[in-house]
């Protein structure tokens, strides 16, 4: 087999795993079809720059089984980004095992110059919510 027929298969997949990814996660209303987000962030804490107009995709690992939930909440300067709710997406395989975690994904719309972060709180079954992760998003000039 050449290399040209090697590399397509990897990309024919990872265009259908990237298609399966977006059905999955929805359209929030800050994006659209021809608005791709500017960065998936998968891990926190992290800091991100965006002018008005980006937005980000926010996507954790969430396991529903567990009985906790996920919650947000914006300080700082609020009016600076639009929090979509979270979308939560069920693992594509399973293999068979019970309790794999999906992902809940969040939109992020930059909407004006400021400083902003996205706290994510998890709560457990019980009500007890742990200390929040953070996403600070600093929204610049054009």
């Amino acid at each position: 087999m050449s290399n040209g027929a090697m590399t397509k298969k990897p990309l024919i997949a990872l265009a259908a795993v990237s298609l399966a990814a977006t059905a999955a996660v929805g359209i929030s209303p800050a994006a659209s079809a021809s608005s791709k987000p500017t960065l998936v962030v998968t891990q926190l804490p992290a800091q991100v720059r965006l002018i008005p107009g980006e937005h980000i995709l926010l996507s954790l690992s969430t396991n529903r089984t567990t009985g906790y939930t996920w919650s947000t909440k914006v300080t700082g300067k609020a009016s600076a980004v639009k929090v979509y709710e979270g979308v939560y997406a069920a693992p594509a395989s399973t293999d068979g095992m019970v309790g794999v975690p999906g992902t809940t994904t969040w939109d992020i719309a930059a909407k004006a110059v400021g400083t902003a972060t996205v706290n994510v709180i998890a709560t457990s079954p019980g009500g007890a919510a742990e200390a929040p992760q953070k996403l600070t998003i600093i929204v610049m000039k054009k």
